[in-house]
Formats: structure tokens, C-alpha cells, sequence
């Protein structure tokens, strides 16, 4: 465990002598000062609290805990609790004291129930910071914490400072929630993490390559249909926010979340055509990464993926398809890969032998593009081991150690190291030349997959059945053939903007004519299947990768360069540290290998800000290092989205610090008074005046959602158990089933919401569906007009309308968000009793009996139903008093007033000895 430089050492100090929440930028080693503060908490005399921590966080910790724990004896490990740990369990590992990650919603639970030991609670540590809200889970375990134990400390950590700009004062909001008031920020252009690593700079040469013509291209015709399908977008929704929402925002992960979330208030009204050109957005936006990260065929293999997932026979086509810069993407990622042979090229019978011996069409001229950075790469690593084969001979010592090549995903991984095992094999395509080996197997595993995709599925078919007037027409053709197929006439193609009105004339899919004839030309290979000779396997050829369409799974199948040489025992050994070449991507990397690995020479694949930081940190702790390359295309988008994640992290960092400087936080004190602030977003008073404190018993399964913390904001009492009937028992006459809009929809498409209404109103007098919609969405289920006066089966609205007429006890409140859920359980429980927490759990639980006897005697019980007096609500009890039918009849008035109650046995009575 490497120790902590100055910088990292000022930010514990400065946690350790205040509450505040710490912003650290990326790559400045923010888990291991968190490691450090889990040591100083991991004493038994202490009870700390780790909160969203994630799997990968817990599992880093646990191993620097135990490193930095050695030689003290009375230090403890951290402890995590997660679903299959009993209560008794945890609340034995309470009494225990340490540090203890546990997740929020077992947390919550066991404040709640008074299994967690508040008075003996040190603390509570806070991980990812920007996620807790006025409304999470978080929130609620800090506010109940600080309300019974205010001497515990609440120390707050995040590394994404871009997190707290987006929207109205987020950074405020933050505090608020977490109860803190101070904030501490820690950029990279801070002066004391300048002066640590300005200690120490290892030589970094920086290798500018020029992208090739058909990347220039393929990015400049991605960033096109990015751009019109903005515009697309913005005018058909008008919620778009033009400063955030642009071309130069696409290319970052979160472009996607953010579209959504500005979205997300009218994403149930926003029809399948928006939706649709959200999901474009995302696919689009992958693709212009993938050109510069794939290789041509993989990226080929991509496009014709998205191709095919965008074909159905009821739904148009995204309107991207049909521009011009499509059509451009399309054709020129096929010429990277392979070009048709023409009458003056080579056709002799032996290139055409060749072909088709390693299952290739032989009507194809293979191109396969090689990606210049693994070219320059292969050169890089030959002089690096010249370099210290040399130093070795020569008796150097410094050369005992790896060299680490770091890549930005395990996909680009795995491509590296099958392209480095097999850099110095070629294969003869015929009319092709030779050609690297890595790109021969994936040539042959591309045509095997559009055979297997063209034999098989619904686009298969279609494909198959004009396949002759593929290869017998030409591409705008076959593209007119496809648009008739689609019953869109070619005057009636949808235009890109700025597209002229002659052009609206021409058949506008050459994309679609080139992967069917990309798909005819694979259906030639199953002829000769069966004599082609098998190249070794690479994971393209597995067939199992051809079941479905699946955009995410398309990268799955590349196998370590190993598993590719055809007698390993031959190759087995231990290398010697100078020779040894490793390949990791950096979300596989942890704040620590660099120590383990300590490597000669840095290969940076891709360039990523955070890691060139962590090698700046590895050379301030006096580690050596002879020298670091730094590869990026010029003038693409990767060069460009690492230089706009730097500018925004830099101007988020800008913006914390002017915000900072003028916050007001008001002093937060422990009493609940203000708690119940924030139950009055609403306009409206949540609990009026009465006797006591409100109770509420909540289902455990309630807790994702924020309902609970602002029940509990609002006053009342959440008691949380595992019911069977109903979500929340306000008394023990009212059950209420809170459904969310994506939840209300999948239970009424599955018919669970029907069980459940009949399950409610067979225990409860009073059965009640509360719709909830979320915070700061549309309170509208549907737009105008897309509401149907026709019954469908597909409608919500209709088969609301079934739920209602199906059970007319069942009452439905609409609230617009949890806040106003708050005040409607407040007006709901005015001058009501308190609910029995034991009848509540037991509600539903003896029905199994019934039910499973109901299994074997359906008429009976049916029967039973059809009697005067006799509900869903009251049948059970009969059937759990009386053995048949018969016994019913027998039975006395006063017998059935025991069971029914009076009214109901009367009509049951007088019923069966008038029919007698």
C-alpha cells in the first residue's frame, strides 16, 4: 500500500475536523483517502456507516483495509451486510461496532425497526455523493440518524464535480439533504496537488496519428446524422435545452441520461417516434465511437446489427436511414472492409479456389483496413524490446518490469492481444493480397454471420425472397424494391433538412440495397461450407452469437490470444518481466496496479484524463518510470471528446468554486419541526392537527421508492413489515396500493393489478389504487391526442375502465407527486384510528388454504360466490367454517351471523329457506 502524498493528506485531515462534503476530480486517488478514513473508522469502539458503495468499492476497500491494517490488532475489516443476512444477524453485527457497508434500503428497514443501535452510531461515510437528493434513501437514513443522535458525523466524498452544475442549484441541494454546510474542492489545477505532482515527469512522447481518409469520413457522415436527428428532435418536442443538447455534448456517456432526464416530465405523453429518435441518439452516438475503437469489420458488423434491428414491416424506418450521410456511413465502413470485384480484376480459377477454400465469397476483392494505432502500436512494442533486451545484456536493472498497454474498454483489450499474438502471421486472399491473420478470421466470421443471419429470422426470410433481384438489379433498385416492400412509395421518402426537392425524386436507401447485397454474397458460402478449411477459431465464427439482435451482445465472442495457438504447451513458460507486454482497460483498473505492476513504459491505446493523473500520482511517489506514449488520432472525435472532458471538468470545478463562495446554508438543527419543510412543496399542509403521532404501516418493497422518507419528513410514523395485501395501511378499514406509471403499466398488461385489487377488497372495507406520477412530470397520463374512444386492448385508459368496472368497491386517487401523496394520506387518516400492525401483517396470510383448495373444487366455490350475502370479501371465512355446501344450508341463522355478520347471514338465510 503506497502512502499518501501531501495533497491527499490535507483532504483526510480536512474531513477528519469538519462535516463537509469533499469534491475530488478524477484520477487524484479519491479511493484511497477514503480508504484511509475507512481505517481511522474500523475500531470496535466505533459504530461508521458506508453507504452506496457498490460491489467493485466494497471488494477495493476490503483489500486495502487489509493492507493497511497490518501490525494493528485491534483494527477491524469492513463488514458487509447485504439481502442474505437475517436480522438477528445484523443486529448482532451492530452490537459488534466497526465499519459496516450495508445498503440503503436494509438500513432504513433497521433504523426503523429499531434494530440499529442509533444512540451508539459513530458515524456515517457517504460515497457518490452527487446521487442523494431531498427524495432518496439516503436522505431519510441521515435525517432519522441526526434526529436522535446529533453527535454523529456525516462525511460526504464524490468525483463528479460535472454532476453538481446540471440544473438549479444542485450543489445547494446536496447540502441540504446530506445536513451539511461546508464544501471542500479539490481540482486538478489546485496548488497544492500541482506542487505534488509537478515531483517527478517521466519523458511522454505524444504520437498524433492521422486518422485515414475513410475515418475522416465515416466520422464526419456519423456526426451528420447526429446533428440532424438534434434538430429532429428539438422540433418535434420543444423540451430540449439547444446550449446542452449539441453535437459537441454527443459525444460524452451522460449525453444520454441527460436527454432523457429533460425528457423524463412528458416521457408517457412523447409518441413512438420521439422515443425512438432518443434510442437513435444513443445508437448514433455509439457508432461515432466505435470508429475510432473498432476495427473496420467489427464496426461493419455493427452497423449492419443497427441495420437490421431498425427493419420492421409495421414501423418506419428512423429517419436518419434515409440521408444522405447514412448512405455515406454505410458504404464507405463496406469499401474499409471488402470491395466487389470487377470483369477487369483477377479472376483466375486459383484466387477464386483460394476464396473460397477459407469460406470467403470469391466475388469479393477483401480490403480489410488494419487500424494505424495497432500498425504503430505492433512498432512500438518491437523498440521497447529491443530497447530492453539491450539494457539487459548490457546489465541494466531497470528493465525488470512490464510494459502496460491501456485501452478503453475490455473489447479494445482483447482486439490488442489478438492482434499482438498474431502480428506477424498473413494470409493470402487471392484477389486480395495478404492480409493480416486477426482481420482474415474476422472477414470469414462477418460472411458467416450474415449467412447465418440470412437463413434464419423474419428479415432473413425477406432477405432470401428478393435476393435474385438483389444480385440481378442494381443498389437503386433494389433500394426502390425495398421501399414498395415497406408500402412507402419513393416520392413519399422522409428528407434530411437542406435535402433539395430533385433528390426527394430518387430512390433514398442505398444503405439497405448494400446489406442485402452483402447478404447475398454471404448466402454463396453455404455452397461451399463444407470444403472450405477451417481457419482457427475466433470469436466472430461463434454461432451462437447470430440468436437474436442485440446491439449490446454484438461485442461478445474475442478470446484471448492464448486460446488461438494450436499447441500451448509448446508456448508454456514463465516470461521474463522485460518481455512481458500487459493489456488492461481502465475500468478494470484500480488505484493501486500501477504500484504492483510498476511498468517501464506506458502505452496509452486511448487517451483518458483520469489515468494520465493516476501516472503523474505514480511518479510523484518516486517510482520509476522511462517513458509514457500517448496515442490519439488528429482531428477526430476521440482528440476531441478527451479535450471537452477536461474543459468541462475544469469549468464545473470554476463554477463550485464562485458557487461556493456565495452559498447560504441555513443552520440545520435536530428538531423534526424541520423536517416537515419539506412536505410543503406541495402548497398544501400535510398533517393537520390531532392527537399523537400518525402511523403508517409500509410494505418493505416500498422502500425504493421515496414515499417512505417523506412520510416519515411529514410526521408520521412508517412502521415497515411484509404484507401481503396492499402497499401502505393507513387504518385497518383502508388499504392503498401505490402504483407508479411504469409499474401501473406492466401490472395491468400482466393482470397482476387485477389480483391485487381483488385481494385488497376481499380484506379491506376501503381498497384504494393510488397513481403516483414522479417529481416535476406531466400530471397527464396521456397527450389529447392520443386518446382512443374505442375500446383496446393495448389502451391504459380501457383497461383502467375494465380494472373499474371489475371491481366498482375499488377507489383510484391520482396524485401528481409523493409530496402531495403525503398530504392525501394526511386527509385519509383525519380522526381514523390507528392501524393494528399485527392484523395488517396477517391480513392475507391464511388464504393459501382456500386457495389451494379452491385448486380442486372450482364449482363449489363458484357457487359459493353466486349466493345473496355472500362477497369476495366474506366467501373465505366460509369456506374455512364449513366443509361443503351442505353444511352452509344446514347451517343456523345465528351460525352464519358469526361468519357474515348480520345483514349478510339474513340475506343468505332468508335465501336458502325460501329456495328449501
Amino acid at each position: 500500500m503506497t502512502a499518501l502524498l501531501p495533497f491527499q493528506r490535507q483532504i483526510v485531515d480536512g474531513l477528519l475536523d469538519e462535516d463537509a462534503l469533499c469534491i475530488v476530480a478524477r484520477g487524484l486517488g479519491l479511493r484511497r483517502v477514503v480508504a484511509e478514513l475507512c481505517r481511522i473508522c474500523a475500531t470496535p469502539q466505533a459504530l461508521v456507516f458506508l453507504l452506496n458503495a457498490s460491489d467493485t468499492d466494497e471488494q477495493a476497500l476490503q483489500q486495502q483495509l487489509m493492507a493497511l491494517r497490518s501490525g494493528h490488532a485491534d483494527a477491524c475489516a469492513l463488514r458487509i451486510i447485504k439481502n442474505e443476512t437475517n436480522p438477528a444477524a445484523r443486529a448482532q453485527l451492530y452490537r459488534q461496532g466497526g465499519l459496516i457497508s450495508v445498503t440503503s434500503r436494509i438500513l432504513v428497514v433497521d433504523l426503523l425497526n429499531d434494530i440499529v443501535p442509533i444512540e451508539l452510531v459513530t458515524g456515517l461515510l457517504v460515497l457518490d455523493a452527487s446521487r442523494v437528493t431531498a427524495e432518496s434513501t439516503e436522505a431519510f437514513i441521515l435525517r432519522m440518524v441526526r434526529e436522535r443522535n446529533a453527535q454523529a458525523f456525516v462525511k460526504a466524498v464524490s468525483e463528479s464535480p460535472e454532476s453538481f452544475t446540471l440544473g438549479f442549484a444542485p450543489l445547494e441541494k446536496t447540502l441540504k439533504a446530506l445536513g451539511l454546510r461546508h464544501v471542500q474542492l479539490w481540482p486538478r489545477f489546485h496548488v497544492l496537488v500541482q506542487e505534488d505532482l509537478a515531483l517527478a515527469q517521466a519523458p511522454v512522447a505524444e504520437l498524433r496519428l492521422p486518422p485515414t481518409r475513410a475515418m475522416i469520413e465515416l466520422q464526419q457522415a456519423a456526426l451528420d446524422c447526429v446533428s440532424a436527428t438534434i434538430s429532429e428532435l428539438s422540433s418535434a418536442t420543444k423540451l430540449l435545452d439547444p446550449d446542452a443538447i449539441n453535437v459537441e455534448s454527443s459525444l460524452f456517456r451522460y449525453f444520454d441520461a441527460l436527454v432523457k432526464r429533460m425528457l423524463a416530465p412528458h416521457w408517457h405523453r412523447l409518441s413512438p417516434r420521439v422515443r425512438g429518435m432518443v434510442t437513435d441518439l444513443a445508437a448514433l452516438r455509439r457508432v461515432a465511437e466505435l470508429i475510432t475503437a473498432y476495427d473496420c469489420v467489427s464496426l461493419l458488423k455493427y452497423l449492419d446489427t443497427l441495420l437490421l434491428a431498425n427493419k420492421s414491416p409495421t414501423q418506419a424506418p428512423p429517419s436518419w436511414l434515409a440521408s444522405d450521410s447514412a448512405n455515406i456511413l454505410y458504404s464507405v465502413a463496406r469499401a474499409r472492409v471488402f470491395s466487389r470485384r470487377t470483369a477487369t480484376e483477377d479472376n483466375s480459377d486459383e484466387a477464386n479456389d483460394c476464396m473460397r477454400a477459407l469460406g470467403l465469397p470469391d466475388s469479393i476483392v477483401p480490403v480489410l483496413e488494419v487500424p494505424p494505432k495497432l500498425v504503430l502500436l505492433a512498432k512500438l512494442l518491437e523498440e521497447v524490446g529491443v530497447a530492453n533486451c539491450t539494457a539487459v545484456r548490457q546489465g541494466g536493472s531497470s528493465t525488470s518490469c512490464p510494459v502496460l498497454v491501456m485501452a478503453g474498454s475490455a473489447r479494445e483489450c482483447q482486439m490488442i492481444r489478438t492482434f499482438l499474438a498474431t502480428a506477424h502471421e498473413s494470409v493470402d486472399l487471392g484477389h486480395g493480397g495478404k492480409h493480416p491473420k486477426m482481420m482474415a478470421d474476422l472477414l470469414r466470421g462477418f460472411f458467416r454471420w450474415k449467412a447465418q443471419m440470412n437463413s434464419g429470422g423474419a428479415a432473413g426470410n425477406s432477405r432470401c425472397n428478393n435476393s435474385n433481384a438483389s444480385t440481378s438489379s442494381s443498389p437503386a433498385v433494389a433500394a426502390q424494391s425495398q421501399a414498395v416492400r415497406r408500402g412507402a412509395p419513393a416520392a413519399k421518402r422522409r428528407r434530411v433538412r437542406g435535402a433539395s426537392a430533385a433528390g426527394a425524386k430518387l430512390p433514398r436507401a442505398p444503405a439497405d440495397a448494400l446489406e442485402q447485397e452483402t447478404a447475398t454474397l454471404a448466402s454463396h458460402i453455404e455452397i461451399h461450407a463444407e470444403d472450405s478449411q477451417p481457419l482457427p477459431h475466433s470469436g466472430l465464427d461463434d454461432p451462437h452469437s447470430t440468436e437474436g439482435i442485440n446491439l449490446d451482445d454484438i461485442d461478445d465472442g474475442w478470446l484471448d490470444a492464448s486460446d488461438q495457438l494450436p499447441e500451448f504447451d509448446e508456448f508454456f513458460g514463465i516470461l521474463p518481466a522485460s518481455e512481458t507486454v500487459i493489456v488492461r482497460s481502465y475500468t478494470a483498473s484500480d488505484t493501486d496496479f500501477l504500484t504492483l505492476l510498476q511498468p517501464t513504459h506506458i502505452i496509452l491505446y486511448d487517451p483518458d484524463p483520469a489515468f494520465i493523473r493516476q501516472v503523474e500520482m505514480y511518479q510523484a511517489q518516486g517510482h520509476a518510470l522511462n517513458q509514457v506514449y500517448f496515442m490519439v488520432y488528429d482531428n477526430s472525435i476521440e482528440e476531441q471528446r478527451y479535450l471537452s472532458a477536461i474543459r468541462r471538468e475544469r469549468e464545473s470545478f470554476e463554477t463550485l468554486i464562485r458557487q461556493n463562495a456565495s452559498l447560504v446554508i441555513p443552520i440545520s438543527t435536530a428538531s423534526p419541526a424541520n423536517a416537515l419543510l419539506l412536505a410543503r412543496r406541495s402548497q398544501r399542509t400535510a398533517i393537520h392537527s390531532q392527537v399523537g403521532t400518525p402511523t403508517i404501516v409500509v410494505d418493505v418493497r416500498e422502500f425504493y421508492s421515496p414515499l417512505p422518507s417523506l412520510l416519515h419528513a411529514a410526521g408520521f410514523t412508517v412502521v415497515p413489515r411484509t404484507i401481503a395485501v396492499g402497499d401502505y395501511i393507513l387504518h385497518d378499514h383502508l388499504c392503498v396500493e401505490r402504483k407508479s406509471l411504469p409499474d401501473l403499466i406492466q401490472s395491468l398488461r400482466s393482470g397482476r393489478l387485477f389480483n391485487q385489487a381483488e385481494s385488497m377488497i376481499a380484506h379491506y372495507s376501503y381498497a384504494v389504487l393510488l397513481i403516483e406520477f414522479e417529481m416535476n412530470t406531466s400530471f397527464s397520463l396521456q397527450s389529447i391526442g392520443s386518446l382512443n374512444p374505442e375500446i383496446a386492448l393495448n389502451s391504459i385508459n380501457s383497461q383502467l375502465t375494465l380494472l373499474v368496472l371489475a371491481f366498482p368497491r375499488l377507489r383510484i386517487v391520482w396524485s401528481s407527486s409523493p409530496y402531495e401523496t403525503a398530504s392525501i394520506f394526511a386527509e385519509l387518516k383525519r380522526d381514523a384510528a390507528e392501524p393494528d400492525v399485527d392484523r395488517a401483517v396477517a391480513m392475507g396470510q391464511d388464504d393459501c388454504a382456500v386457495e389451494k383448495e379452491s385448486i380442486y373444487a372450482q364449482h363449489p366455490i363458484a357457487l359459493l360466490q353466486s349466493l345473496p350475502g355472500v362477497t369476495l370479501r366474506n366467501y373465505q371465512a366460509l369456506g374455512k367454517k364449513f366443509k361443503s355446501v351442505s353444511d352452509i344450508c344446514a347451517a343456523s341463522q345465528d351460525d352464519l351471523t358469526l361468519v357474515l355478520g348480520a345483514e349478510a347471514a339474513a340475506k343468505l338465510y332468508k335465501f336458502i329457506r325460501e329456495s328449501s
